[in-house]
């Protein structure tokens, strides 16, 4: 049972306490999941568990925090108050002294749940308590004690958990340098350039990690030669993102070495970084990642180039749309030749609207159109108006309004009238920011949709014309029912502000926090 608890324990962990909560990651992530046998075991360390940690580990598991309308019926419950009490944000110094004695424990379960809590109460008496342990004869609650501290977040910690990474026990070193690096104080970057030295590659990456986290230029020469020379991936996958994180252009070669590097993580890692350095240095090598037998490699390749915006990647960009075998990575490409906003990119974006099988790539192709911003696009723009997904032709509407033509096409016209609620919105809105006079009898109707926001839409549109019939409308408006419409419409023919404005800003790209 004792072991069947740990694991409810450590499950309930990794989605966080809170809903803010901010969990400790490794550096590098672990061997390659089996789903089913983890599948297995998480069941089977459920059974028999008591109520507080059945319902905590499940609250956690779902990734939704508060009670209704979020908590299912019929659950395990409660019922001594403790879950809630757990789940809560700010706690009173009644419950220190307990917290302060599970860092002592020898379960190391109830170390790390103690590590957690105490370190959410603000006072002097929990930070002193956690800084006490910090020296406590037991390697466990030492380690423990700065994991706490290291989520408490508190200036006072700092000379203490310093003193921690000359400790004899490696745990404990690799948890006060990775505490570290949430105390914001620049007096921890010396001592953890020098941890980059350590004997054991768990401190060695808990210490590059920190270093990123606190984002100080004086690091980047050793996070440099940790990401060059280290032979532990661990290590240089953490100085790889620190490097990320600093900005540091000093590092475009030697991540641009690592995207050559054997591990897969790092080649991720290093794409990803350079593509927070705005430096145009790393497009070929970038462009030669992006061919990575790796998918994840290649997509976050492909994310980069679109990050730098440099025109020199559009070629290779356009062969990862029309040649990669990875739907997700065809949007990341069509995301970053929409980003970089080439001429040269309108064939192979139409064609991917008209022939990509998946629907997500459709619809960034016609994002991409949009921001492009060049009518001859409109053609395609208007056939994917007849597209099976509601999304695409979404996309393909607000595009048509992007790019300046004279003449709002038939077929935008007719979209007033589609199915789904968010093109007809966003077709109003592109009649509107296209201003066609001839559109206005469509708009008319429109206002009268079931869905306000579409009515709220067309009215803005027709406040765009110059028109007399345009103007009549408003005036039917003021005569409606609906105290909603009469409102938007008393606001239009005021000059207030009434624009819909949906701007469909796509989110291809990817967040990799390791």
């Amino acid at each position: 049972m004792k072991n069947t608890l740990a694991t409810v324990a450590a499950l309930a962990l990794v989605g966080g306490m809170t809903a803010g909560a901010w969990s400790a990651r490794p550096a590098a992530a672990g061997p390659v999941v089996d789903d089913a046998a983890s599948a297995r075991e998480i069941l089977t360390a459920a059974h028999g568990a008591p109520p507080v940690l059945c319902a905590l580990a499940a609250r956690t598991v779902e990734r939704r925090y508060g009670f209704e309308p979020w908590q299912p019926p019929g659950g395990v419950a409660d019922t001594s108050t403790a879950l809630a009490w757990a789940l809560e944000r700010h706690r009173n110094d009644e419950a220190v002294p307990v917290l302060l004695d599970g860092l002592g424990n020898d379960d190391p379960c109830v170390r790390e749940f103690a590590a957690r809590l105490v370190a959410q109460i603000e006072s002097r008496v929990a930070t002193g308590g956690m800084v006490r342990a910090l020296s406590a004869a037991s390697a466990g609650t030492r380690r423990a004690a700065a994991v706490a501290l290291g989520f408490a977040e508190t200036t006072q910690a700092l000379d203490p958990l310093i003193s921690r990474l000359g400790d004899d026990d490696a745990p404990v070193r690799a948890a006060a340098a990775w505490a570290l690096g949430g105390l914001d104080e620049r007096r921890a970057v010396p001592p953890l350039r020098h941890a980059l030295g350590d004997g054991v590659p768990g401190v060695r990456a808990a210490a590059a990690q920190s270093l990123g986290r606190l984002q100080d230029t004086a690091a980047v020469g050793a996070l440099i030669n940790a990401l060059k020379t280290d032979s532990d991936e661990r290590v240089r996958l953490a100085a790889a993102e620190a490097l990320g994180r600093i900005e540091a252009k000093a590092g475009v070669a030697a991540l641009s070495e690592a995207l050559s590097d054997r591990s897969v993580k790092v080649r991720r890692i290093a794409a990803w970084a350079l593509g927070q350095l705005e430096s145009a240095e790393a497009v070929p090598s970038l462009m030669k990642a992006s061919i990575d037998d790796d998918r994840d490699v290649r997509e976050m390749a492909t994310w980069a180039m679109g990050q730098l915006e440099s025109h020199a990647s559009v070629p290779a960009l356009e062969r990862r749309l029309h040649d990669d075998t990875d739907a997700e990575v065809r949007v990341r490409a069509a995301w970053a030749l929409g980003q970089i906003e080439d001429a040269s990119a309108i064939t192979p974006l139409g064609a991917a609207l008209r022939e990509d099988r998946n629907a997500q790539v459709r619809e960034t192709a016609a994002w991409a159109l949009g921001q492009l911003g060049d009518k001859s696009a409109a053609p395609v723009l208007a056939t994917a108006l007849r597209d099976s997904s509601p999304d695409v032709r979404g996309y393909a509407a607000w595009a048509l309004g992007s790019i300046d033509v004279e003449h709002a096409p038939d077929a935008l016209v007719a979209a007033l009238k589609d199915p789904a609620g968010t093109v007809r919105h966003r077709a109003a809105w592109a009649i509107g920011k296209i201003g066609d006079p001839t559109a206005v009898p469509a708009l008319k109707d429109a206002v009268k949709d079931a869905d306000h926001e579409v009515g709220k839409a067309a009215l803005w549109a027709l406040s765009n014309m110059d028109d007399e019939a345009a103007r009549a409308a408003f005036i039917d408006v003021l005569k409606s029912s609906d105290p909603e419409m009469r409102a938007a419409a008393a606001r239009a023919l005021g000059g207030g502000h009434m624009n819909p404005w949906p701007w469909p800003i796509p989110r291809p790209m990817p967040r990799p926090f390791p």
